[in-house]
């Protein structure tokens, strides 16, 4: 019988010293970023795990901590179950752990339902766009986001649902968000490593969620620039990354998000790609400095021509997101919406819901 890894119990405030850092999630993604951190945080962190299984938060802390202690870093993890379907105890527990910052790593809709639970709604998924799945994305994101800014208003928020098109519902909805964590910033380390340079400052990349495979039909491809000038042939630096297994592209994307929150942690300079950078559609190459998030743009190209790139882009993803309103591009079903506000959501998100679960009990095939 596999036995469960052990409930951590509290440190002392004493023993652990340095900021608090809360994660929300135990999943691919939750677990790259932690056990990233527990070896490249560099100085003493309290990180909290948040999830709705106290098993799943407790293995998650026990692999952390143990990469910390041989690590000799000074970084400690604690689980933390609670219900993340109401904004009320979330806001409860944050206001008690008082975090310096949030990640959000957990949604309503799993990205791996298509492999372990294929139904005819993965199949509509597949072809309208993951877009089709924003409302699931957007819930968490807003129910996170709104509990931390009650809770702890001066904390920064990294939203890992789907950024490139939720963060600009976020800032259309007034929840505070720094930027989203993923997406554009794995794009960038998959050319920093494919043209062998030793760090991204100078690089700069801009790529939508889309730009994960390779673009199909008129979109076009993902943009990089090395020291201002535009670099040819992305598709093939990105070819490895692309023909990569997705689950193991999380050990990437929770190093390049831990590199993120290091930075903003300790004020460094970091210079990488983020999406949904200040609430931004897609994603762009940013500056961290000081605990503070800014573009930096390769020259000849400004802000309209970044966003117009990007929402390109996101019509070929399945939603765009302008200002307030949310556009899918591809009919799903006559009983969901094409278009609606940001004010709309709420009732939207449980049309989808109930549409969902029909369809989750059809085959694929039909």
């Amino acid at each position: 019988m596999r036995e469960e890894p052990p409930v951590l119990t509290d440190t002392p405030p004493s023993a652990r010293g340095g900021p608090t850092l809360v994660v929300i999630g135990t999943g691919g993604l939750a677990r790259g970023l932690c056990y990233a951190l527990a070896v490249t945080a560099g100085a003493p962190l309290d990180v909290v795990v948040v999830g709705r299984s106290p098993e799943r938060a407790a293995e998650v802390c026990y692999v952390a901590s143990a990469r910390a202690a041989l690590a000799g870093a000074p970084v400690t993890f604690r689980p933390r179950a609670t219900d993340l379907s109401g904004g009320d105890a979330l806001a409860e527990l944050l206001s008690a752990l008082a975090p310096a910052g949030l990640v959000l790593a957990a949604s309503s809709q799993s990205p791996w339902e298509r492999a372990t639970a294929p139904s005819a709604w993965t199949a509509l998924v597949q072809r309208a766009g993951f877009g089709l799945t924003l409302p699931f994305q957007a819930e968490s994101a807003l129910r996170a986001g709104r509990a931390l800014a009650a809770a702890r208003p001066g904390a920064w928020f990294l939203n890992g649902c789907f950024p490139d098109a939720v963060n600009p519902i976020l800032a259309a909805a007034g929840v505070p968000v720094l930027s989203g964590i993923g997406n554009a910033g794995l794009m960038a380390a998959g050319i920093q490593a494919a043209l062998g340079l030793p760090d991204q400052r100078d690089l700069r990349v801009l790529a939508h969620h889309v730009h994960l495979h390779a673009p199909h039909g008129d979109c076009e491809e993902a943009r990089a620039w090395v020291g201002g000038e535009p670099v040819p042939g992305v598709g093939s630096l990105l070819a490895a990354q692309r023909a990569a297994d997705r689950a193991e592209l999380n050990h990437v994307t929770g190093l390049a998000a831990a590199v993120v929150v290091r930075g903003l942690l300790t004020g460094e300079e970091t210079h990488t790609s983020l999406p949904g950078p200040l609430g931004l559609p897609g994603g762009y190459p940013v500056l961290l400095r000081g605990g503070r998030l800014e573009l930096r743009l390769p020259a000849g190209l400004d802000l309209a021509g970044a966003v117009a790139f990007n929402q390109r882009a996101a019509a070929y993803d399945g939603v765009v997101v302008d200002g307030d309103r949310v556009r899918f591009t591809e009919p799903a079903a006559p009983e969901l919406p094409r278009e609606f506000t940001v004010a709309e959501i709420e009732p939207v998100t449980g049309l989808f819901h109930e549409f969902r679960a029909r369809l989750r009990e059809r085959s694929p095939h039909l």
